[in-house]
C-alpha cells in the first residue's frame, strides 16, 4: 500500500581456461573479473566450501590464493607475535592491504631450524593492466622480486551501460499514476505498468513523501517489522509515454529495466508436485559469461556452485550442498539506496499471493517463507547502498 504525503577466491589456475562506492575495496571493484598472462588465468570469482549467503561472491574479506587462505590479520599484539616466527615450523598469511587501488598479501614461514621467509604478493593497475610485483625476503635479507602484467580476459565481458541518458522505468509493481501537473491530486492522464519505459523531458522541483506502508500491505501469521514503513522523497518528473505527456513520481522511477523476478522466480510448488521447469532461468536479459566451482566432494553427490554474469550487471549464484539443500543468491546493482526498499516491496507483493507464515522487516533485510519447512525468501542492501541481494533458498535437512 501507498500513502502520499505533503573471499573473494584469488585462484590461480596453471594451464586451464575455462564497481560502487562507499569506497571500494580492491577485492569488491573487481570481483567477478578474470585476467590472463601466457596460458595462465588468475580469477578474482570467490567460491569457498561455505554454503552460507554470507559467503562466497557475496562477502570478499577473505579469500584463497594459490590454495593458501588469506584474510586481515589479527591486531595489536597477536599480529606482532605472529609475524615474528619466533617459533620453529611458524608460518602465517595475512591480508594486509585492501584499498581502493592495492591488494597487499603477506606471507611468512620458519622451517625446522631453517630461516624466516617471508613473500609479498602485491596488485594493482597500470592503464587497463594488472600488475604483480613479488617479493621475497629470507632473514630480513631480499632474495627476489618479479614483477608479472595481467591482461583483462576476453571470456569476461563487462555489463553494458545505459542504453539511454533520459530513458526511465516504472519500478512499481501496481500501476503508476501520470497525472497532468507536477502535484498530487491533479488529473490522471494516464498509467504505467511495472517495467514500462518513458522518456525524461524535465526534472523536478519540490518533494513528495510516497510511504510504503509493509504492515498495511502485507499479512502473515508470524510479523517481526523493525520498519514497519518507508518514506521515499522525490520529486515528480515531466515525461513522455505511449500516451503523450505527463508528471510521474520520480521515486518509483528507475534508469534501468527493473529485475524481472517474476518472470526468474516461480512460486513455490505443492510438495507432492515436481518443481516447474525452466525455475531460475533469465529470459530478459544476455548471458555474458558463466562459471562453475565444484566445492567439495561428498557421499551424497558434489557441492557445486554456478555463477552467472548478464548484460544488466545482475549475477546470479545457484548453490547446492551436494545433499538435500540449494538456493540461489541474485546480486542486483541499485540506482539509488531506496531502490532496495522499492524492490522488495515490489517482491513481497509479487509473492503474496501464496500465504505468508512469517515475515520479518528490518532496515537493511526482508525476510519471507511460507511454511515452517518451506522455502523462503531474504532481501538484503549492501552497506554502501549500491546492491541489494536476493536470496532463495530451499530443500530439506
Amino acid at each position: 500500500m501507498f500513502k502520499e504525503t505533503t573471499v573473494l577466491v584469488f585462484v590461480l589456475l596453471m594451464g586451464f581456461s575455462v564497481p560502487f562506492a562507499a569506497q571500494e575495496t580492491f577485492l569488491e571493484k573487481h570481483l567477478y573479473s578474470k585476467w590472463v598472462s601466457g596460458q595462465e588465468e588468475l580469477s578474482f570469482l570467490q567460491a569457498t566450501a561455505k554454503n552460507s549467503r554470507y559467503g562466497g561472491a557475496e562477502a570478499p574479506t577473505s579469500f584463497l590464493f594459490q590454495g593458501i587462505n588469506y584474510a586481515p590479520p589479527a591486531e595489536g599484539v597477536q599480529w606482532e607475535v605472529e609475524r615474528s616466527l619466533e617459533c620453529c615450523m611458524c608460518s602465517y598469511a595475512a591480508l594486509i592491504q585492501n584499498t581502493s587501488d592495492t591488494l597487499l598479501l603477506e606471507r611468512g614461514a620458519r622451517g625446522d631450524f631453517g630461516p624466516v621467509v617471508v613473500t609479498r604478493h602485491a596488485f594493482f593497475l597500470e592503464g587497463s593492466a594488472l600488475i604483480q610485483t613479488v617479493s621475497e625476503c629470507e632473514d630480513g635479507e631480499p632474495v627476489q622480486e618479479l614483477r608479472r602484467v595481467w591482461k583483462r580476459s576476453q571470456t569476461r565481458r563487462s555489463p553494458r551501460s545505459a542504453a539511454s541518458e533520459t530513458a526511465r522505468y516504472s519500478n512499481c509493481w501496481v500501476p503508476l499514476n501520470v497525472r497532468s501537473e507536477p502535484r498530487q491530486g491533479s488529473e490522471v492522464v494516464g498509467q504505467l505498468q511495472w517495467g514500462e519505459a518513458v522518456d525524461l523531458l524535465s526534472a523536478g522541483d519540490e518533494d513528495l513523501d510516497v510511504e510504503l506502508n509493509f504492515d498495511l500491505s502485507f499479512s502473515a501469521k508470524s510479523k517481526r517489522l523493525e520498519l514497519p514503513a518507508y518514506t521515499l522523497s522525490a520529486p515528480f518528473v515531466k515525461v513522455s509515454f505511449e500516451g503523450g505527456e505527463g508528471y510521474v513520481f520520480q521515486g518509483l522511477l528507475s534508469p534501468g529495466p527493473p529485475f524481472d523476478f517474476a518472470a526468474f522466480y516461480v512460486a513455490p510448488a505443492p510438495s507432492t508436485e515436481p518443481a516447474p521447469k525452466g525455475r531460475f532461468q533469465r529470459a530478459d536479459a544476455a548471458l555474458l559469461w558463466e562459471e562453475k566451482v565444484e566445492v567439495e566432494q561428498r557421499e551424497e553427490g558434489m557441492a557445486v556452485k554456478t555463477f552467472r554474469g548478464y548484460d544488466d550487471g545482475v549475477v546470479v549464484k545457484h548453490w547446492y550442498d551436494g545433499k538435500y539443500q540449494f538456493g540461489v543468491t541474485v546480486e542486483v546493482p541499485l540506482g539509488t539506496p531506496d531502490e532496495f526498499y522499492v524492490v522488495s516491496n515490489n517482491l513481497l507483493r509479487f509473492l503474496s499471493a501464496l500465504s505468508f507464515e512469517s515475515l520479518s522487516i528490518g532496515p537493511l533485510s526482508f525476510y519471507v517463507n511460507f511454511s515452517e519447512m518451506s522455502e523462503s525468501f531474504f532481501t538484503e542492501r549492501s552497506s554502501d547502498g549500491t546492491k541489494m541481494y536476493i536470496h532463495y533458498e530451499g530443500g530439506g535437512c
